[in-house]
């Protein structure tokens, strides 16, 4: 099912002294969800995510905007005519139901469409074929008015017994024939099918067929009429055993929510959310009560679930590693504004603003105060890679991602000093000094097979790793350009113009520099000075 959402808007009130406050908690959300797709919100808490999600749903009334199925207009639809299924948070289990309970509750008042006949017509139809042979409804009804009594429910019994018809026929024929002569029969029988007449008359611009075997109306319509009923045992035995079987539960049937395991938990969640066949699922936050472990398996099974089924889903996280590995498209918000949306890689490679790139990834990319200088985005006095587009000298934020450092044996290359080192698996999570990001540490991924003894490193810079953001707006800047040549900069830039205001002491290599201050060019200048005194005395 496509899912089509228009200026969804939803403004919260609140009493206070000096009038009502209101908080804008969506803002204008367009989107567009194909058949079949997986689309995560992502987001900090608070930025309308969970509430964009109960509005789709129908538990929320949008203050405007609109929502479409399919192109039809479901914003004032009750949520239980949607046709959704829907997956909290917290699971919402019936604790004093088993299993096979919890699937199958929801399918007990559900009603599904089913196309009836009419049973007006083909009841007269019954009626005029058994009262034709009249002389057999005669011996039927005289061998029980010879009773002294005659009770009516012997008459219709006997009815149904003698041709097979359902009670309520019989039931007809016996207040028809009840008071009636024999020689009354043909006025009986041309009485039905004049009106027999008259219904088909009247349903005859419908499109309705004839059954060629009564000669009456009795077949398939073209309108057929429309009814709702409930499932049988059997068919909510099968559905309920369907689904269980898809989520891989069918030895759990007979347990209680309470010796489950969370993921177990959740796999009932996501079954009973899916037995009514809904045409559109959404979860909310389904996996946060989860273990690391157990979240990573869960993740990948609601993926395989969703695959399977083929069915539409929303998935609403803050979990950006969630959002990463399960949605085919996420839609990244903030304070109920859509910040970016586009297939998870894309996102994560080509972010649209300052939030968008620090939101995603892990380790967070570093944010530095950069430069743009004659159109060359410029670190601590030094070129990183100049910008495709022209843009005035102004202030900016550059950031680049922690696998965006290149390890360099050079001795001229970018040096760090090492405040922490984490082993993360295959790859070790370095956290070093540097006054030049924003939050004074840089944090830099680097292969397991690189040797953590030595106090300092050398790096250089991938530019398809760096980033450029306006100052102001925090909107990305387009930095697609080339690898900088220093050496052709050089003389175009005036390093003591850039850096006059810092007073630091810049130490040049490749692509970065290290700024350092002037105590530590002293403290090095007498560690290297002290070797080398250690080593004219042991010769």
């Amino acid at each position: 099912m496509k899912i089509e959402i228009k200026d969804l808007t939803k403004v919260f009130y609140s009493k206070e002294k000096g009038g009502a406050k209101e908080t804008i908690a969506v803002n204008k959300f367009n989107a567009t969800i194909q058949d079949g797709e997986l689309v995560g919100l992502l987001g900090p808490s608070g930025c309308g995510k969970s509430t964009t999600l109960y509005m789709i749903a129908g538990l929320k009334d949008p203050s405007s905007g609109e929502i479409y199925f399919d192109d039809v207009n479901v914003t004032d639809l009750p949520a239980e005519k949607r046709g959704i299924g829907l997956v909290f948070q917290n699971y919402a289990l019936y604790p004093h139901m088993t299993v096979y309970k919890n699937i199958s509750f929801p399918l007990t008042n559900l009603k599904i469409e089913a196309n009836k006949k009419n049973f007006k017509l083909e009841s007269l139809a019954i009626i005029k074929e058994v009262i034709s042979k009249k002389e057999k409804l005669i011996e039927v009804i005289n061998s029980v008015y010879k009773k002294k009594k005659v009770y009516k429910d012997d008459a219709i019994n006997k009815i149904i017994l003698e041709y097979d018809i359902p009670y309520k026929i019989a039931s007809s024929i016996y207040k028809l024939v009840k008071n009636k002569k024999v020689n009354e029969y043909d006025d009986i029988i041309s009485n039905i099918d004049t009106e027999i007449k008259k219904i088909k008359d009247k349903k005859e611009t419908k499109g309705i067929l004839y059954n060629d075997r009564y000669e009456e109306l009795n077949k398939e319509t073209s309108d057929p009429i429309k009814i709702k009923r409930k499932l049988n045992k059997n068919e909510i035995d099968l559905l309920t055993r369907q689904v269980a079987r898809l989520v891989q539960i069918e030895e759990l049937l007979d347990r209680k929510p309470s010796e489950l395991s969370g993921g177990q938990q959740q796999r009932v969640a996501i079954a009973r959310a899916l037995v009514k066949k809904p045409k559109l699922l959404l979860l909310d936050e389904p996996l946060s009560n989860l273990d690391a472990r157990l979240r990573l398996q869960t993740r990948e099974e609601i993926k395989n679930i969703q695959r399977r089924v083929g069915i539409t889903t929303i998935f609403v996280t803050h979990d950006q590693e969630e959002a990463m590995s399960i949605c085919d498209r996420i839609i990244v918000m903030k304070d109920g504004k859509i910040q970016e949306s586009a297939k998870p890689q894309e996102v994560y490679k080509n972010p649209d603003s300052l939030f968008v790139a620090k939101f995603l990834g892990n380790p967070p990319i570093n944010i530095f105060n950069g430069k743009v200088i004659k159109n060359t985005l410029v670190l601590g006095g030094f070129p990183i890679k100049k910008l495709k587009n022209h843009y005035e000298d102004q202030d900016v934020y550059i950031g680049i991602r922690p696998e965006g450092f290149i390890y360099s044996k050079d001795i001229d290359g970018d040096k760090f000093n090492i405040k922490n080192i984490q082993t993360m698996g295959r790859d070790i999570l370095l956290t070093c000094e540097s006054n030049l990001s924003i939050t004074g540490e840089v944090k830099i991924i680097l292969n397991h097979e690189l040797t953590t003894n030595d106090k300092e490193f050398s790096f250089k810079i991938n530019p398809n790793k760096v980033y450029a953001f306006d100052k102001v707006s925090e909107k990305r800047l387009n930095d697609e350009g080339e690898e900088t040549n220093e050496n052709k900069l050089d003389e175009k830039i005036d390093e003591k113009e850039i850096n006059k205001e810092n007073k630091k002491i810049i130490i040049k290599n490749n692509d970065l520099d290290l700024v350092r201050n002037n105590n530590d060019i002293v403290k090095i200048f007498k560690e290297e000075l002290e070797k080398a005194l250690r080593k004219v005395t042991s010769e």
